[in-house]
């Protein structure tokens, strides 16, 4: 009996220390069939491969200190809440725009904008080559999710509930919030609209829809989100996957300097609501954390030793 135990535990051991591999092998296979056996879009087949991508770099970012029950308990109606998010949030996102659209125009920043100097990003622009663009559109009709949501499903693969509310808050949940006041504020629309060039995007828009699309750039939330993204990623301790998915976040603010969507100030507004964001999380983790320390010490973590444990093994230690 002792002795199956024994191979039991070292079975489980096993499990609890390398289950990302199987996890990131499996994405990797359907990341294959995909790519070979279907006529799914080139950013859905690179996405499968990018997720097999974060599963196998988990190994680093391991929480091995904390229970799977309660960690599950935790995860899967986050998890579900983000599946939610991902299928209804574009359409809620869509009515604010129709009720924003309705109301009166508080400061109308398309005439400031069009004549600051150099404000339109055309330095960016200077050397466009179809593949480049082709990629960066690819790039940016991702970046305002996807940034987001590949840290966020590694870090539950790597059983880090914490991390992953952080992404989350960091990423849309309190930014919506923070930006809304000056969506509500501001009206200015994207660079290749208000100077009458060609859609960068080439959405091939009637008059009506790119007056509606074109609107909400200052400031640029694909900045904000894809920033935020990379400051918190930058705190992963996996350099491979730091620095590919870091890259990955500021090809996203390249975008939209290159695709004539966002002004330079709507990515410099953008970069620091993404910091402010970041510094506000921190906080709010920081004091949820002081809050609940000793239920997450007793019921989330494990072998957690806390100051009581240690006196009380220190006065077992003397009898």
């Amino acid at each position: 009996m002792k002795v199956s135990m024994t191979i039991l535990s070292k079975i489980w051991n096993l499990i609890d220390n390398y289950y990302y591999i199987p996890i990131g092998l499996y994405c990797l296979y359907k990341a294959v069939k995909i790519a070979l056996h279907s006529n799914a879009g080139a950013d859905y087949k690179a996405y499968m491969f990018i997720l097999a991508f974060a599963a196998l770099t988990a190994y680093s970012d391991l929480r091995k200190d904390v229970k799977w029950i309660p960690f599950l308990v935790l995860t899967v109606p986050f998890m579900l809440f983000v599946s939610y998010a991902c299928v209804h949030g574009y359409s809620f996102w869509g009515k604010i725009l129709s009720w924003q659209i309705s109301k009166k125009i508080v400061v109308d920043l398309n005439p400031i904008f069009q004549q600051i100097p150099f404000n339109d990003g055309s330095i960016f622009r200077i050397y466009k080559p179809e593949t480049l663009t082709w990629i960066l559109r690819m790039i940016y009709n991702n970046g305002f999710v996807i940034p987001l949501l590949i840290p966020l499903y590694r870090a539950v693969i790597c059983k880090d509930f914490k991390k992953a509310i952080r992404y989350a808050l960091s990423g849309h949940l309190l930014q919506i919030f923070l930006i809304s006041p000056f969506y509500l504020t501001f009206h200015l629309q994207e660079v290749w609209y208000v100077l009458g060039q060609p859609d960068g995007l080439a959405r091939h828009l009637g008059p009506q829809a790119a007056a509606g699309v074109t609107l909400n750039c200052f400031p640029s939330m694909h900045t904000s989100i894809a920033f935020a993204m990379f400051l918190v990623v930058m705190r992963e301790k996996n350099k491979l996957f730091k620095y590919v998915w870091g890259l990955f976040c500021l090809s996203v603010i390249f975008s939209t300097l290159y695709l004539e969507i966002h002004w330079v100030l709507d990515v410099i507004g953008g970069l620091i609501l993404a910091y402010v964001t970041v510094k506000l999380v921190d906080i709010i983790l920081d004091k949820g954390k002081a809050i609940i320390s000793r239920p997450l010490n007793n019921i989330y973590y494990k072998n957690k030793v806390t100051s009581s444990t240690v006196i009380k093994n220190y006065y077992l230690d003397t009898l």
